[in-house]
Parts: C-alpha cells; structure tokens; sequence
C-alpha cells in the first residue's frame, strides 16, 4: 500500500471511494433513498474545490492491483475551536478494504502533516450512529469533546466530536 499527497488526477477515484463509502458505511443509519442519490459528479467538484485549498491536507491510500481505495482530507478546524485548531475532515476506506491499517496510515500522515504546520490538537466530527469510526477515533486516543445536531438529507442527526490534545503519537506511530 501507498499513502501519498492525492494530486487533481485522483479526484475521480476520491470522488468513486467518497461514494461508495457512503452507501456502505451509513446504509441503515442514512436514508436509503439520500444514498441512493449520491451523484460521482457533485462529489468531483466538491473534491476539486477542497484539493485547491492552500491549507488543504489530502492523502489517498493506493494499492497495486486496486488503485486507490481510500482518501483522508483535513486541515484547519472550520468552526474557529482555538483549542482543537485542526479537523480531520473526512476519512474513507471502501469496505473491502476497511480493518487492514489503511485508516491508521493516512492518520498518521494526517497527523504529521498539521504538526508541521506547527498544529498540535484536533478534532473530528462522527455520526453518533456510526460505532466503528467511534472505536477506531478511540483506539487512536481521541476522546469525547461534545456533539451537535446536523441535518442529512432532510433529517436530524447527532455527531460526536472527538479530538486529540496532542497529535505527536498518532504521527509516530498509529494503531
């Protein structure tokens, strides 16, 4: 496996995996008839948009055979938390491939990445339904900070924020 910055080219795999990833992960907890409507081209341009961002921190996860069959993106926390000043923003994995360190690896490098942006805490935001991005944020160390209420495709749901005070473990060494 490689773990490496994703490059504009990619946006159409990112974009397949952000998908694909959706409907697996939240099938049961999101409205079938939202996932469904997931459209490959609004999530290109929403993909395109964000890797332009100077501050951006994107990362895909590349194997041999199968291409790239996961992504993270993160960078400056979006609400102005001053003490959690970084945000993991979306991280996905297509479900073949889930539990074989891929999430680990682009964490770290995630991790790395804000501190040499001189950026030492963070946070991420997790469906409260979603109980294994629970337990993976927890075996990495994060640890409850709040949660909110967002609303996906017209219904009301609960997210969990998690954070870390100090990300120099996660960039040393993950999982």
């Amino acid at each position: 496996m490689t773990v490496r910055p994703a490059r504009e080219e990619d946006i159409p795999s990112i974009a397949r995996v952000h998908v694909q990833s959706w409907r697996t992960t939240y099938r049961g907890i999101v409205a079938d008839a939202f996932l469904d409507g997931l459209s490959y081209q609004k999530h290109e341009e929403g993909h395109r948009r964000q890797l332009a961002q100077p501050d951006a921190i994107y990362f895909v996860a590349e194997l041999p055979r199968d291409g790239i069959v996961g992504f993270l993106m993160g960078g400056r926390e979006r609400s102005g938390n001053v003490q959690f000043p970084g945000e993991l923003y979306a991280i996905y994995i297509l479900d073949p491939h889930r539990r074989q360190g891929i999430g680990s690896a682009l964490v770290q490098q995630w991790a790395a990445s804000l501190r040499r942006a001189a950026v030492n805490a963070a946070l991420v935001w997790v469906l409260a339904d979603n109980k294994p991005a629970i337990a993976f944020y927890q075996r990495l160390g994060g640890r409850q900070l709040g949660e909110r209420m967002i609303e996906i495709g017209g219904v009301s749901m609960r997210e969990l924020a998690f954070g870390w005070e100090d990300l120099t473990p996660l960039d040393r060494k993950v999982g």
